[in-house]
């Protein structure tokens, strides 16, 4: 029996309305009957994308636009930011560059990085996300220019009064402390409207890293921020002093080096995922066609050799 109802593969997306319902999908040969449904019965194998699905929070939303050029190139950039910023705290733990040096590459980061958070943020996509993250949208890329913001002031007003203070911890200096302070929270608010878009875009694997990333830079991203680990790890020395350091690294810095490598797959995996939907759409399109020329071809063929 076929229907006029609107139905689509769920393998391929094929349009199957006027199709006999029993009949297996032309363009990729998937059985319908197998389309997944959103009873409670399968509630529980789709995860938290089903949960978040089913509630009052996410119905009546648009569909998610198609933002897929937009993130293949901001959502690979700001993954290799993380992972440039990876390799830098890397650098100055094993203190293989001064402590200023780190500093002031963070410094000429941050200028470019709120740029980086509106490409991954775009206004688009407002209608597709509950309320709370529409505010988020438009309160997280200010944020970010905080850190930028901190870092002038600690060179202007900061360095030129106290000898030495290039290298030291600048929790000490309040200005700086609090505008990072905000820049933080906008960072932790970023990566939670990364991870509904993520659910909406049923990218569940880059969903489960953005809330381990999240919950995590709120919590072991404080301490490492506060903690003076890059003091440890410019001055060296022995007894105590080592002893404090290989604690920071192994207990301190390896777990906030997986949380940032983490936050950068998720974004790559936005982006992949984003490459790979355009090139199988691209391919899609004419394919009928080429196959019907194809098989013209063969049937000439065919009919030569009789």
């Amino acid at each position: 029996m076929s229907t006029e109802d609107t139905r689509k593969c769920s393998s391929c997306g094929y349009d199957l309305r006027g199709i006999d319902t029993t009949s297996l999908c032309p363009e990729c040969g998937a059985d319908p009957e197998n389309i997944p449904s959103n009873s409670g019965s399968s509630m529980l194998s789709e995860g938290i994308m089903g949960v978040i699905e089913s509630t009052i929070a996410v119905q009546g939303l648009a569909a998610v636009p198609d933002i897929r050029n937009r993130a293949k190139y901001w959502m690979r950039i700001a993954g290799l930011l993380v992972v440039g910023f990876v390799f830098l705290q890397f650098l100055v733990t094993f203190a293989l560059i001064p402590i200023g040096l780190y500093r002031f590459v963070l410094f000429g980061t941050s200028l470019f990085w709120p740029t980086v958070v509106i490409g991954i943020m775009p206004a688009n996509v407002d209608y597709s996300m509950p309320q709370v993250y529409r505010y988020l949208r438009k309160v997280v890329p200010p944020s970010q220019w905080c850190w930028a913001i901190g870092y002038a002031l600690w060179c202007v007003f900061h360095l030129p009064t106290e000898a030495g203070t290039i290298g030291g911890n600048m929790k000490y200096f309040w200005p700086l402390l609090l505008l990072h302070a905000v820049a933080g929270a906008g960072l932790v608010g970023l990566i939670f409207w990364l991870h509904d878009l993520a659910l909406r875009m049923e990218l569940d694997l880059a969903a489960k890293r953005c809330t381990i990333v999240a919950i995590a830079m709120a919590t072991w991203g404080v301490i490492v921020f506060v903690s003076p680990w890059k003091q440890f790890a410019a001055n060296g020395g022995g007894g105590f002093q080592t002893a404090l350091y290989w604690f920071y690294i192994i207990v301190l810095m390896l777990p906030w080096y997986w949380v940032l490598i983490m936050f950068a797959q998720a974004l790559f995996e936005f982006a992949s995922d984003s490459v790979w939907s355009l090139k199988y759409e691209s391919d899609l399109e004419g394919r009928q066609e080429r196959i019907r020329e194809k098989r013209e071809a063969m049937d000439k063929k065919n009919e030569g050799r009789r």
